[in-house]
């Protein structure tokens, strides 16, 4: 392990177990999904040894995997995150896996309106991963 991916994993771990532990069953179960997740962080080496990671990717991989590894009979789970309490277009997005297109569809509204909703909840995402140290 390099130094930047100690970082990484020292920042963004917290968080991502907290979402981890919502998504599974046991304390082992979130464990396994944590350590999934970063190992395909590590051997994704062009998402943190040039730049920061954005938490939005991590998020949405630690999602991704606790679905490959939990729920692989379903298409969708009712997966209630309390990050994204505050935050409801990134909660279907990425929780409930709509996409943007759909969401614009179904709430009639235009893709450029979703998008300035996005930067604003990501915003408020964001704070979680607030640290000095990466």
């Amino acid at each position: 392990m390099t130094a930047d991916f100690e970082n990484i994993y020292d920042v963004y771990c917290p968080v991502l177990y907290s979402i981890a532990l919502q998504l599974c069953p046991t304390v082992a179960k979130a464990e396994e999904i944590l350590v999934e997740t970063f190992r395909k962080v590590h051997s994704q080496k062009s998402v943190w040894q040039n730049d920061k990671p954005s938490c939005m990717p991590l998020i949405k991989l630690t999602i991704e995997t606790a679905r490959e590894h939990l729920y692989t009979d379903e298409t969708s789970c009712d997966f209630k995150i309390r990050e994204f309490k505050n935050t409801p277009l990134l909660h279907q997005l990425l929780v409930e896996q709509i996409t943007v297109e759909n969401y614009c569809s179904i709430n009639n509204i235009a893709r450029w309106e979703v998008l300035l909703t996005i930067k604003k909840e990501i915003k408020l995402i964001q704070h979680l991963f607030e640290k000095d140290n990466l």
